[in-house]
C-alpha cells in the first residue's frame, strides 16, 4: 500500500515533470502488466471492436464539442468510488499493489482522493487549484508534503491531475484547431488549461472520448486511456440525461531519464453528483486537513 500511495502522490506532486519519484518495491508477487483484473462491477472483457470501416473523414469539431457538452457539461460535483492499482518494474521484477479509492471533485474548489485497504486509510491526496498536497498516514513518522501548482499543474504535472485528464470535464477541441484522423481515432487539441498542451482522441463513430495526452510546460508526457463510460447518478435528472464519465482511467507516468514508467489505474464502480459529499467545508483546505490528520512531519515539496 505504501507504493500505491507513493504512485498517487507522485502524480499529484508532478514527479513526472521533475523526472523522479519511482515507487518502492512491494511485497506482492509480480503480476504481468497484461493481467490487469477488472474493476468490481465492470465487465471482465472489453466490448468487441466495431467491424465497419473507419470513417474516411474526421468528425466536425463542433459536433465533438456538442457531444462533450452533452456528456459532462452539467457535471459540477462528483463522488466516485472504486479501485486504484499501480504497476511498476524495477531491478527486482514487476510489482503490483491495489487499494480502495474514494474520489471527490467540486468544480472550482478542488479534488481529493483517499486510498485505503480493509477500511484503513493509507493516503490522502488533493489540491485546491493553488496548492497540492499528499498525506502519508502510514509512514514513520506520519508525513504531509505540500507544494504549489506549477505551470502545467492543471494537466497533471506540478499539482493535481486535471479533471480533464480523468474525463470529468468536457474535452472541447480548441475553436482555432481542427479534428484530424490518426490511427483510426479522431484527435483534436483542446482549449489551453494551466500551461502545457493537451489533445484528446475520440471514437470517430460515437464521438466518445478514448484518450488524453498532455505535454506539460516542462516537457513531461502524461497519457490517459479511457475504457468505457458509465452514468453519474444525478438527482432530479432523467437517467438518460445523466453525465457519463470513464469507468476506467489508465494513467502512465513516464520514468526518469527513459526508465520504466509507472502505470496507475482507477476503476470506478459507483459515481454520483453528490454535493453533500463533494462540496464540503474543509475537504480542499490544507490547514483543515492538517488539523484533522495530524501529520508528525510537514515538509515543502522540493
Amino acid at each position: 500500500m505504501r507504493a500505491l500511495a507513493a504512485a498517487l502522490g507522485c502524480l499529484l506532486a508532478g514527479c513526472a515533470a521533475r523526472g523522479g519519484g519511482g515507487a518502492a518495491p512491494a511485497t506482492d508477487a509480480p503480476v504481468a502488466p497484461s493481467m490487469m483484473p477488472p474493476a468490481a462491477g465492470a465487465s471482465a472483457t472489453s466490448p468487441a471492436p466495431a467491424t465497419s470501416p473507419s470513417p474516411a473523414t474526421a468528425p466536425d469539431r463542433d459536433r465533438v464539442r456538442t457531444a462533450e457538452e452533452a456528456r459532462v457539461g452539467a457535471l459540477r460535483v462528483l463522488r466516485a468510488r472504486g479501485v486504484a492499482e499501480v504497476r511498476w518494474r524495477d531491478a527486482s521484477g514487476d510489482h503490483f499493489e491495489q487499494g480502495d479509492a474514494d474520489l471527490r471533485w467540486c468544480d472550482g474548489r478542488g479534488i481529493a482522493v483517499s486510498v485505503s485497504k480493509l477500511g484503513e486509510r493509507f493516503g490522502w491526496f488533493g489540491s485546491d487549484g493553488v496548492r497540492w498536497w499528499r498525506f502519508d498516514t502510514k509512514a514513520t513518522p506520519t508525513r504531509a508534503v505540500v507544494g504549489t501548482v506549477a505551470d502545467g499543474g492543471g494537466a497533471g504535472a506540478g499539482g493535481v491531475p486535471s479533471p480533464r485528464l480523468l474525463g470529468l470535464r468536457a474535452l472541447r477541441p480548441a475553436a482555432a484547431g481542427a479534428v484530424v484522423l490518426r490511427d483510426g481515432r479522431a484527435w483534436g487539441e483542446l482549449e489551453p488549461e494551466a500551461g502545457g498542451r493537451t489533445e484528446a482522441a475520440f471514437d470517430p463513430r460515437t464521438l466518445e472520448p478514448v484518450a488524453v495526452r498532455t505535454v506539460t510546460s516542462t516537457g513531461a508526457v502524461l497519457d490517459a486511456a479511457f475504457e468505457g463510460l458509465f452514468a453519474v447518478e444525478t438527482a432530479g435528472a432523467a437517467p438518460g440525461a445523466w453525465p457519463r464519465i470513464p469507468r476506467r482511467v489508465r494513467l502512465r507516468v513516464a520514468g526518469a531519464e527513459g526508465g520504466a514508467a509507472t502505470d496507475l489505474m482507477l476503476a470506478f464502480d459507483s459515481a454520483a453528483a453528490d454535493a453533500g459529499a463533494a462540496d464540503r467545508e474543509g475537504l480542499y483546505d490544507f490547514a483543515r486537513l492538517r488539523e484533522l490528520l495530524k501529520p508528525e512531519v510537514v515538509e515543502d515539496a522540493p
